[in-house]
């Protein structure tokens, strides 16, 4: 793998550690724990002819923090529950994402639909609106595959409508993430045998944030 190939398959890993950390704690909380990310990961949906790989999230800032869950589970510095919950869900993904690429009509459906939907995300951003829209096109899509996505959590929040409904919206967005992965030739067996070029690269990622932040902080 070159660097600037492991780099942009990075960046598409913390997407989907990013989408995975949202649906956790939507499912325990009630709420995404984070609005930079979570906006970052909705809009990610309606990114259809990106510059580069980073372009999709908006900038660094976009996937911070999938970069921080990325680094704890590649390191294996954790054995938290939630964490090892995480790693499982990363494994569902991949295999809830090939089955969706095997069914050339439902894809087809999938991207026409974002693409209808792209105007109200563009006038209103990431609202209840566009979160109950996902959640119905998820529920046409996704939710017909014959391997479906279990997510853990509070029983009183998995069954409000409001809460489900960005649960499903996310899990979209995981989705996306890992067609990205795929697309700047990321495969699943590489986690194993690349994890400490990813977890490299991932440090260098949140460096180079950081350093930004700085950078644009000393003007001050």
């Amino acid at each position: 793998m070159q660097t600037n190939a492991v780099e942009d398959q990075t960046i598409a890993l913390a997407g989907m550690m990013q989408a995975v950390r949202l649906v956790q704690h939507l499912a325990y909380h009630g709420d995404h724990g984070d609005q930079t990310a979570f906006e970052a990961s909705i809009g990610s949906l309606f990114v259809f002819d990106a510059p580069d790989t980073i372009s999709v999230f908006g900038s660094i800032d976009g996937i911070r923090n999938g970069l921080s869950v990325l680094e704890t589970i590649l390191t294996g510095s954790s054995r938290a529950p939630k964490d090892l919950e995480l790693a499982r869900y990363l494994v569902t993904m991949f295999v809830i994402t090939k089955d969706f690429r095997n069914s050339s009509e439902m894809a087809g459906q999938l991207h026409d639909r974002l693409e209808l939907l792209a105007h109200s995300y563009q006038k209103h951003g990431v609202d209840q609106g566009l979160c109950a829209d996902l959640n119905n096109l998820y529920r046409e899509t996704i939710s017909k595959l014959a391997r479906r996505f279990v997510v853990n959590g509070e029983k009183h929040h998995l069954e409000d409508m409001d809460t489900s409904a960005r649960i499903r919206a996310t899990l979209l967005a995981g989705i996306r993430a890992t067609i990205l992965f795929e697309q700047v030739g990321g495969r699943r067996w590489r986690l194993l045998f690349g994890r400490g070029k990813y977890l490299a690269a991932a440090r260098a990622l949140k460096h180079r944030h950081e350093k930004g932040d700085q950078t644009e902080k000393s003007p001050e």
